[in-house]
């Protein structure tokens, strides 16, 4: 939070909603399970998840 395009921080949920990005995110927590601690993901292989995207982008872009 110590970032310029974080600042001021008046009120934190439109300070999250319009000013923060993917880029800010250290740490995810979803219900309660650790996701991704230290932008390292703990659910998945990135790499395996990287190529299954691509994958599938290029399946999307095929059909139009």
């Amino acid at each position: 939070m110590q970032k310029p395009h974080l600042q001021p921080i008046h009120q934190i949920e439109s300070l999250l909603a319009y000013s923060a990005s993917g880029a800010d995110v250290n740490t995810t927590i979803v219900n309660g399970r650790v996701l991704m601690r230290g932008r390292q993901l703990l659910t998945r292989d990135e790499k395996e998840a990287l190529a299954q995207a691509t994958v599938r982008g290029k399946r999307i872009v095929q059909g139009f």
